[in-house]
């Protein structure tokens, strides 16, 4: 019961201890976290450039007969293809002819319409959302409006099932989706805040020295009933008042 008792008492002063040394840094710690924080939002807006994301969307569906009633089998059979149409549209020979039908000043590498280009289904439904981000608007639009009206037909000569028809093409975004500058500053500061605590208590904690009468009271725990002074040599006044008379 006793050691129980003990070990809750050591652990409350190591917890006091941390707080009590947090709080006597509070200052050059609120410091750091403002300047990283600060660092973090200028990096953000001033070196990495804003991304848009324009988005296409596509109906499949398991039967080519457009009009005709969709039975439940073959929205299951549409949503399945979802996957596989999106594996095709990210092959070399659809992004190839992709990159044949931009305009000059659109133009990127095929590789690099790869790496931006994303697919994604809809929740409960036979249509999927092809994006593209890039950081010029007008070129994500155009990029992925190529993608949409290729799509269909290469992914039926492919497929040899079913039928694609786009649905919506994209417009020109107006609003980045990235980088979150907010978001960014906040994992800073909150990162700068907890590091510079940590180095602060680590080292409060292994400076083992002892500096003054409180330092010797919080190790301890004891009342310091008094203290003996410096005494100086002869030969220290000595050298001492020397030194102040050449000042």
């Amino acid at each position: 019961m006793n050691q129980n008792e003990n070990n809750a008492q050591e652990s409350s002063i190591s917890l006091e201890l941390i707080f009590r040394i947090i709080w006597k840094n509070i200052l050059p710690i609120l410091l750091i976290t403002v300047v990283v924080a600060g660092a973090a939002f200028a990096a953000t807006k001033l070196f990495i450039k804003p991304r848009y994301r324009a988005s296409a969307m596509v109906y499949v569906r398991a039967n080519t007969q457009a009009g005709s009633t969709t039975t439940t089998s073959e929205m299951s059979v549409a949503k399945q293809l979802v996957t596989t149409y999106s594996i095709i549209l990210e092959t070399d020979s659809v992004l190839q002819e992709v990159y044949e039908n931009l305009e000059e000043q659109y133009k990127v590498p095929v590789n690099t319409i790869k790496g931006c280009l994303t697919e994604e289904a809809i929740e409960n439904s036979e249509i999927f959302r092809i994006n593209y981000e890039d950081t010029d608007p007008v070129r994500a639009e155009k990029i992925v409006n190529a993608v949409a009206e290729i799509a269909p037909q290469k992914i039926i000569d492919v497929v040899q099932t079913g039928a694609a028809q786009v649905v919506q093409y994209a417009s020109t975004p107006t609003a980045p989706v990235s980088p979150h500058a907010l978001r960014n500053t906040a994992i800073a500061a909150l990162a700068a805040l907890i590091l510079s605590a940590v180095v602060f208590v680590l080292i409060s904690l292994l400076d083992t020295s002892i500096r003054t009468s409180d330092d010797l009271s919080e190790t301890f725990k004891i009342t310091v009933l008094g203290s003996i002074p410096t005494i100086m040599s002869e030969t220290d006044l000595t050298d001492k008042e020397e030194t102040d008379d050449d000042e």
